[in-house]
């Protein structure tokens, strides 16, 4: 097992014996756990994070109405912080993209312009 999916495992692992820590607390644990750690995630590695983000989600759906002001604060502010992780994780995807494509592109314009030569007989 890579040490990535331990961490994640024993998140898992705390997030259901935590069951008695509210939500508020759980949520931005976890939070600062994904935040500590995803820096080099592979994409299996975020699916299976957002897996674990979901059942707080729900959670927190469900019992919406027994939190009060002050919890639900904490919580939306945990759930910005996730998706600001999830967003600044999927601009630097994009340009990892963007980067090796601008690497290939001259061979790619290359290949495309020679369909277009008269020469070309293939």
């Amino acid at each position: 097992m890579q040490w990535k999916q331990l961490i994640l495992w024993t998140i898992a692992v705390l997030l259901i014996t935590a069951c008695n820590t509210p939500l508020s607390n759980r949520i931005d644990n976890y939070v600062n756990e994904v935040e500590n750690n995803c820096s080099n995630w592979t994409e299996d590695d975020w699916e299976r994070s957002q897996s674990e983000y979901e059942k707080l989600l729900e959670e927190y759906q469900t019992n919406y109405d027994s939190y009060s002001q002050e919890e639900r604060d904490a919580i939306n502010k945990a759930i910005g912080r996730y998706t600001g992780l999830l967003v600044r994780q999927g601009i630097e995807e994009t340009g990892k993209l963007l980067k090796d494509f601008g690497e290939r592109l001259p061979s790619l314009l290359e290949g495309f312009m020679s369909a277009f030569d008269e020469n070309h007989t293939e």
